[in-house]
């Protein structure tokens, strides 16, 4: 069994996610249809897998327990990461739950380890911080055009660099 603090740090984290992803939610569908629809839907997925690790990492099942320390550690990654990157937005609450994750990881009961396996949570930080980069840097780029609508805009990613888009009548040009 866990440690109290471990469950009430992980359990305020989780409800500080899925509370910034409902909001989040409501906030993106009120503003209507946009040229790139793909972005929040990833960002509001991604928020959910996080919370659904957090939770996870909860479960007193011999299978979980054994890898407890690296399923914290991609959460927490995870949401400092989406934090940091939407900083001016929902990044605060996200940032801290990243940070009541990361304290939960820092209390996890581990057992040694050797060799590479040393290294899983690391691993699994910087997958999850990889997974949610290149998930940007590809709806970024997934543009929908509306029909019989003329429209611009610009963007820029970490990966391949900023561009610019045109929407003439459905049709989609990429500069």
């Amino acid at each position: 069994m866990e440690r109290a603090s471990v469950r009430v740090t992980s359990l305020i984290a989780f409800g500080l996610v899925v509370a910034v992803d409902a909001l989040y939610i409501v906030v993106i569908n009120a503003q209507g249809a946009s040229a790139q629809p793909f972005i929040p839907r990833f960002v509001g997925g991604f928020m959910a897998v996080m919370a659904a690790l957090i939770v996870i990492a909860l479960l007193p099942r011999p299978e979980i327990v054994s890898i407890r320390a690296q399923i914290r550690a991609a959460a927490a990654a995870g949401l400092l990461m989406l934090g940091i990157f939407s900083a001016f937005s929902i990044g605060l609450p996200l940032v801290v739950a990243g940070l009541l994750t990361g304290f939960a990881l820092s209390r996890t009961e581990r057992r040694p380890r050797k060799g590479v396996a040393r290294l899983s949570g690391l691993v699994a930080a910087t997958l999850t911080v990889g997974v949610l980069i290149a998930g940007l840097d590809v709806t970024e780029r997934l543009i929908v055009c509306p029909d019989s609508v003329q429209t611009f805009g610009s963007g820029s990613s970490l990966l391949s660099g900023s561009f610019q888009y045109e929407c003439n009548n459905g049709q989609l040009t990429l500069h």
